[in-house]
């Protein structure tokens, strides 16, 4: 165990409101990487294979690419506005309800943000940014428990994602399981040692 290993009884846990911003961001550079490299196809409406629903996805494709170079250059509203267009055109886009999700939880709109990644996940349930960004709701608005159902299932799926690790460690202590929880945020801080210690 390293250095930053944590004795269970060093300190307390409660959990923290919008404590968890870098990995919303991060989960947003991600979609934004994939839609930009071109394997941005998961989460739409199925269609014929006519040319009109050709043209149909490439404009889907195109406006998510404009909202997403809104969205990470600051200009949310406008970011906002063509994602909400791309769901007028493909309602079950799993890319568009994410990030009008992530928009949501950072305004603090939690209802309109479990809206929106429950969308998301009803049309690709791999989608680990959303089930994330889900779980930090959850924790945030008194669901412990589902959060930590929801934080399992992430960190099962991707062992190194540093934030679901370290969320679902302080969870686990906060829930009286110390042993777990200390191990799992020591894990967090290995794989991303800015992490910082609970408490």
């Amino acid at each position: 165990m390293s250095d930053t290993a944590l004795a269970s009884s060093s300190f307390s846990v409660a959990p923290r409101r919008r404590s968890s911003r870098r990995p919303l961001i991060i989960g947003l550079a991600v979609v934004a990487v994939a839609l930009l490299a071109g394997s941005f196809f998961i989460g739409r409406s199925s269609g014929g294979s006519t040319a009109g629903s050709a043209a149909s996805s490439n404009n889907v494709d195109e406006l998510l690419a404009s909202g997403l170079q809104l969205h990470l250059s600051g200009q949310v509203p406008q970011a906002k506005a063509v994602y909400e267009r791309v769901l007028s055109i493909d309602p079950e886009n799993a890319y568009a309800n994410y990030n009008l999700g992530e928009i949501a939880q950072v305004a603090g709109d939690d209802a309109t943000a479990l809206s929106h990644y429950d969308r998301a996940l009803a049309t690709d349930p791999t989608l680990l940014s959303a089930m994330y960004n889900r779980a930090l709701v959850l924790r945030d608005t008194g669901d412990p428990g589902q959060a930590t159902v929801e934080l399992r299932k992430v960190v099962a799926a991707d062992p190194s994602n540093a934030g679901a690790a370290y969320n679902l460690g302080v969870l686990l202590i906060a829930g009286g399981d110390a042993v777990n929880g200390v191990a799992l945020v020591n894990h967090a801080i290995e794989l991303d040692p800015s992490i910082k210690r609970p408490g």
